[in-house]
């Protein structure tokens, strides 16, 4: 468990394009919503490189240095994947409730990830294959990225945050 807690703690102090979410965010939507915190912050890893506020809209990803400069990059896309746990908002916001902005704020995006995951989760099939699905519903895109989220999940437990697979960014557009 302690080398959960350093993990979460490096995290947060590798050079980021942003300003991190706090590691206790992730323990507290992984415990709201009934999943492993682990598989949460391998999902935010994979998704977004752990940037709290990464948008990708029309299959481009963006970085944007705040929340500010996030929210104005998204004024103009009718669709996008939003912050940490890159929550299309074209699907999720209206069947989550939420908006856009409310979706830039990392305590609601991990809270809205760690619902998709439960959701996931409590479908039939393979444990991979029921993640996977968080990413893409086709075969390839599922594969690359469930080897990214498996990587992030290993560094996790292992407590290696700097390791290069740990810190290679996130797995691309949905």
């Amino acid at each position: 468990m302690k080398a959960r807690g350093v993990f979460l703690a490096a995290i947060l102090c590798l050079p980021l394009r942003a300003a991190p979410a706090r590691a206790d965010l992730y323990g507290d939507a992984a415990r709201t919503a009934g999943v492993p915190a682990s598989l949460l912050v391998a999902v935010a890893g994979a998704e977004s490189g752990y940037h709290p506020w990464a948008i990708n809209i029309a299959g481009h990803s963006y970085y944007p240095n705040s929340k500010d400069e996030a929210a104005r990059l998204l004024e103009s896309a009718p669709d996008a994947d939003i912050g940490l746990m890159q929550i299309n908002y074209g699907f999720w916001g209206p069947r989550l409730g939420l908006t856009r902005q409310q979706l830039l704020d990392p305590a609601t995006n991990l809270k809205a990830g760690a619902e998709i995951l439960k959701g996931l989760l409590e479908e039939r099939g393979t444990f991979w294959r029921r993640i996977s699905g968080y990413h893409s519903s086709s075969g390839k895109p599922r594969a690359k990225w469930s080897v990214a989220v498996y990587r992030r999940y290993l560094c996790f437990l292992r407590g290696e945050p700097a390791a290069s697979e740990c810190d290679a960014g996130p797995v691309g557009s949905h």
